[in-house]
Parts: C-alpha cells; sequence; structure tokens
C-alpha cells in the first residue's frame, strides 16, 4: 500500500464496508472518504475463511488507494514545507503556503 496522503490517516472500515480519514496535517481536521462495499463479501460461494480474508485484504488495498487518491481534492499540499493541509490552514492569499510557513 502507498502511504497515507497525510501524516495521520484512520482506518475505519468493517466486515462489510471500507472507509478511511485522512487528517490535516496542521490542524487534525478530517476528511472521510465514502464507505465502500465489501461486494465478494456477499457471495456464498467461498469455501475457506482463509479465503475470504485473502479477497477481503485486496478490496481493502484497493479501496484504500482509491481513498488515498480522492484525498488530494480535499487538502492543499505546501510547497514550502511539503505538508498537506485542509482549507482553513492554507493560505492562497499570501502565497499558496500552509498557515505555518506564512507566519514564519
Amino acid at each position: 500500500m502507498n502511504r497515507p496522503l497525510t501524516q495521520k490517516s484512520t482506518d475505519y472500515s468493517g466486515n462489510e464496508q471500507f472507509t478511511f480519514g485522512f487528517q490535516c496535517d496542521i490542524c487534525g481536521k478530517e476528511w472521510k472518504s465514502g464507505s465502500m462495499p465489501f461486494e465478494t463479501g456477499c457471495f456464498t460461494g467461498i469455501e475457506t475463511n482463509e479465503a475470504l480474508r485473502l479477497i477481503w485484504a485486496q478490496e481493502h488495498r484497493t479501496a484504500y488507494e482509491k481513498a488515498n487518491l480522492e484525498a488530494h481534492w480535499h487538502f492543499n499540499n505546501c510547497p514550502k514545507c511539503g505538508k498537506w493541509v485542509c482549507d482553513d490552514c492554507f493560505d492562497d492569499v499570501k502565497g499558496m503556503f500552509c498557515k505555518e510557513c506564512i507566519d514564519k
């Protein structure tokens, strides 16, 4: 799996769905991905628990990668420090930097 976009992320996934949260690198404000269902889990033809776990893990990785990519639309990257921050912590008026870099 790729590294999370933000420094802190949370996996809210369960047996039937996948959801991920990504927190602003400054204030911690969270953006949560939409819930993605564990589609293969509803089929009863899977013979073993191990096979079901392997399929769940593959779908989990795919859902995580999708959510991690989507997080790019909800955070701004500061070109000075590299942090991924929410709109509240990004100052696009004074030079397109995060608030921590603007204040320095």
